[in-house]
């Protein structure tokens, strides 16, 4: 059984430890391996814990949990880009990633309908995100749960300054679907 809940400070380290693997299982071969091995749970752990603390307005923390671990989380709230800033309804899915032990088993769609609901409760009416242009099983997720491509790309700066060459997603929030992996 998994629950969806607002993540806490103190779920600060699991979703550290859930991002590290998560990255170094997704994108190996997307990014170089000393990027991945070098990816620190406890930087990672003091951003996550900063962030839960301040709880800046428009923002959600979801974790998923079975039995009692957290196996997952998402991270929403209005846009990161500037130029996106600028239309009050839309809001940003920053982040949503899932332990690999836990890929493929439904989890993902249902931390996704949670961070949707999420988007709505905080206001927005449309949503956002950038994804890595070449991690095709997130596009195939995405696309999967009424994602599509605004044409729209970015060159982010990622751990050790890697370049993140990343593409913009859209999807209106006033209806969806769980997609074909949905738990009941």
């Amino acid at each position: 059984m998994v629950e969806v809940r607002d993540a806490t400070r103190d779920d600060a380290h699991a979703i550290a430890t859930v991002l590290v693997r998560s990255w170094r299982a997704a994108y190996r071969g997307l990014l170089p391996d000393e990027v991945l091995a070098a990816l620190s749970i406890s930087e990672r752990e003091q951003f996550w814990s900063d962030l839960l603390a301040a709880r800046p307005p428009r923002t959600r923390m979801l974790v998923a949990t079975s039995a009692g671990d957290v196996v997952g989380f998402a991270a929403l709230g209005p846009p990161l880009v500037e130029a996106d800033r600028v239309d009050p309804s839309l809001g940003d899915l920053y982040a949503l990633y899932l332990a690999p032990d836990v890929w493929h088993c439904g989890i993902g769609s249902q931390l996704h309908a949670a961070a949707l609901d999420g988007l709505r409760s905080c206001g927005f009416t449309h949503a956002g995100l950038w994804v890595l242009d070449s991690n095709e099983r997130a596009l195939c997720f995405y696309r999967s749960h009424g994602w599509t491509d605004t044409g729209r790309s970015q060159l982010d700066r990622g751990p050790g300054g890697v370049e993140l060459h990343e593409r913009r997603l859209h999807r209106d929030l006033g209806e969806f679907t769980l997609g074909p992996t949905a738990l009941p």
